[in-house]
């Protein structure tokens, strides 16, 4: 099997989501992954060139919507290499070349309105040597459509799942504890993402359940705003997000995940299925593409109108007040919910397992991905 050498683009930065920690710690077979490496930047001028490049960025696009594109991809360098990977983004390049997104406005640099972001975006889709586009999950495919639709744009398109995987040695058997998680995602950190996430009718359900289930712990994982009253209850625990060992070691002890969120947060939901978590969750976006009958309960929420569009969900402070008007509705719904697994361990077991064969040997698995992202990689170097 001929070696293919595929190089990932994060743009100019030391970091990288955690999304894409396993395409360099479980590669498909005989791909070589590198990183992007950028003319004049290494450890040393990373963080002085950095300060410069953000005043230059602020001045420069104002003259130039396409400024932060462009310099990127002069600098970029691109010798020994088969393939360009652009993570969550475009970029121009002589190699062939594929891109993976979260939803289509990421290929616009996050703003759809902008004219001059559109026209980019059309540029860089209509390259000859873009061989594949990797939507995330199906919903972000239909939020491609809607923003390029009426453009003429239709680049070959596969959808490929996120995938994760958690060593051995974090998921011993352990006795399981009465305990319901919620959150865990470092994402949870501002009033925004605290409501789109369901914080607020977790904590109200919570409070509901915890007076009922005396010995069972409902540990809400997240920064809960400031503006709310946390219940006092002894066997409810509101914890700041902890590091990922940690994460790990109390997913499992536990007995059941819950995130009853608008927007999907799926390396959370893979992470929970490893550890045998049945997950709760709004039927809502793409949640119903990770959690299934079989793997969890998806609870219908009141009915909301929070997607723009595109197909992505809006981030006016009016977003946020819908979803607390519904919030003590739904949070009869998902105490039922999380009740209805405490009481039956068959059923959480069973629906445990099944998550657990999709992310080790199913359509959530490393071995699934590669096998699907190695026939892309070939099928993009054929001439």
């Amino acid at each position: 099997m001929k070696e293919i050498k595929v190089q990932f683009d994060f743009k100019i930065t030391k970091k990288q989501h955690s999304f894409y920690d396993s395409y360099f710690d479980y590669p498909p077979k005989n791909v070589l992954y590198t990183k992007s490496k950028f003319k004049g930047i290494n450890e040393k001028t990373y963080s002085p060139l950095r300060s410069i490049y953000k005043l230059l960025k602020i001045v420069l696009n104002k003259l130039s919507p396409n400024f932060e594109r462009r310099i990127k991809d002069f600098l970029r360098k691109e010798k020994n290499v088969d393939l360009i990977h652009f993570a969550n983004h475009l970029g121009k390049t002589d190699k062939p070349f594929v891109a993976d997104y979260e939803v289509g406005v990421s290929l616009t640099r996050g703003d759809f309105y902008n004219k001059g972001a559109q026209k980019e975006a059309k540029r860089l889709l209509s390259q000859k040597n873009l061989k594949c586009l990797l939507p995330i999950h199906k919903e972000a495919l239909k939020s491609f459509k809607l923003c390029f639709g009426e453009m003429g744009l239709n680049p070959k398109q596969k959808v490929l799942y996120p995938v994760a995987f958690i060593p051995e040695k974090y998921r011993k058997k352990v006795k399981k504890e009465d305990m319901v998680v919620f959150g865990g995602s470092s994402n949870i950190k501002n009033e925004h993402s605290f409501y789109r996430k369901g914080g607020y009718e977790t904590l109200i359900a919570f409070e509901k359940l915890a007076d009922k289930f005396p010995k069972t712990k409902f540990v809400f994982l997240g920064n809960a705003i400031s503006s709310i009253d946390i219940p006092k209850k002894k066997n409810l625990i509101v914890k700041e997000v902890i590091p990922l060992n940690e994460l790990y070691d109390l997913l499992n002890r536990s007995k059941v995940f819950i995130q009853p969120c608008y927007s999907t947060p799926a390396m959370m939901f893979l992470i929970a299925m490893f550890f045998k978590l049945p997950i709760i969750t709004y039927d809502y976006w793409a949640n119903k593409e990770y959690v299934t009958s079989k793997t969890g309960i998806l609870v219908k929420p009141q009915k909301i109108d929070i997607l723009n569009k595109f197909n992505f969900l809006r981030t006016d402070s009016d977003v946020a007040e819908k979803i607390k008007a519904n919030a003590p509705k739904n949070a009869v719904k998902i105490a039922k919910a999380i009740e209805e697994l405490l009481k039956n361990d068959k059923k959480r077991k069973e629906m445990g397992k099944i998550g657990f064969k999709k992310v080790t040997k199913g359509k959530f698995s490393i071995k699934e991905r590669n096998k699907k992202l190695r026939k892309i990689y070939e099928e993009a170097l054929k001439k």
